[in-house]
């Protein structure tokens, strides 16, 4: 995030962060807490999260090492509106506003690097708003295994990686029940895609797999 950011910058950025540890199942902020920064995921992932009226939990976003979240609340300057807690032993790195502020005033080129940011979520929101509406289970399994291609290691077409969280949250992060994910999973094995080993995945075509339209 902070790539193009200028060494005057940083050192504000510096000045008003700090990184905190947050042990896994422990939460880092609540609904309804006041908003004063945001966040960049060092190690480890943080589920958001929020409760339905019937009680139950939906997941809203996973973010893993190098995410971030809270930008927008931020600058709205509203709580919170969703619960963060740590899916495993989890590193982030807060951002205070009022760092945030001065290197707005300081430097257009940083408000710029901001709005590109923010740009970049609200596509990622609407397509996650498209998935959910217009693709069925196996889509947004293929979808949501996709983006961590990147992060997986590659080798002669193929890659493996690890889920980031559990099947369970994967599951409300999709809007599926846990069921349909490991079935899904199942059928995705079957036809030869992928193969699934605990929380390890490992995909020996990546480009079959891309290209796979549904079962």
């Amino acid at each position: 995030m902070f790539r193009t950011t200028q060494p005057a910058e940083l050192d504000v950025i510096a000045s008003g962060s700090k990184i905190i540890s947050v042990a896994k199942g422990n939460p880092l902020f609540h609904q309804g807490d006041p908003c004063t920064g945001f966040y960049l995921v060092l190690s480890g992932g943080i589920r958001l999260a929020f409760t339905s009226p019937d009680g139950r939990e939906h997941t809203a976003k996973i973010a893993v090492a190098g995410d971030h979240f809270a930008e927008a609340v931020m600058f709205l300057g509203q709580p919170y509106p969703l619960n963060a807690c740590a899916m495993q032993d989890a590193d982030v790195l807060f951002i205070g506003k009022d760092a945030v502020d001065t290197c707005l005033r300081q430097n257009p080129d940083f408000s710029r690097i901001l709005i590109a940011n923010l740009s970049i979520q609200l596509h990622n929101l609407a397509n996650k708003i498209a998935t959910l509406t217009l693709h069925n289970a196996t889509q947004r399994v293929i979808g949501y295994l996709l983006r961590y291609i990147e992060k997986g290691e590659q080798a002669g077409g193929g890659v493996h990686f690890r889920l980031p969280a559990s099947k369970h949250v994967i599951a409300s992060h999709l809007n599926i029940s846990p069921e349909t994910l490991s079935r899904t999973l199942r059928q995705l094995e079957d036809v030869g895609l992928m193969s699934v080993e605990g929380k390890k995945i490992c995909i020996p075509d990546i480009e079959k797999f891309r290209n796979f339209d549904t079962l």
